[in-house]
């Protein structure tokens, strides 16, 4: 009888055990989700980083122009009126 319950102390451990080790296997399953989910999101970012600084001294270039332009105009505007007044 002391060998039955031995042997049956033991099964209770091996399915504890079991069922932590599944737990613990959910963990590492969730885990694994969200660092592919991080990856992700890394790899995105990295290609709008790289995208950023393709289109980053096109976009410098046309703010520069446009305030150029803007400037002109008020500029040419100012001596217009200016003129017209004397």
């Amino acid at each position: 009888m002391a060998l039955l319950e031995v042997v049956e102390s033991g099964q209770e451990h091996v399915v504890d055990l079991r069922h932590e080790l599944d737990k613990v296997r959910d963990a590492l399953d969730r885990t694994d989700a969200v660092l592919a989910i991080a990856d992700e999101t890394l790899t995105r970012a990295e290609e709008a980083i790289v995208q950023s600084r393709r289109w980053a001294p096109v976009l410098v270039g046309v703010v520069g122009l446009v305030a150029v332009g803007v400037a002109a105009a008020i500029i040419s505007r100012r001596r217009r009126q200016a003129a017209t007044q004397d």
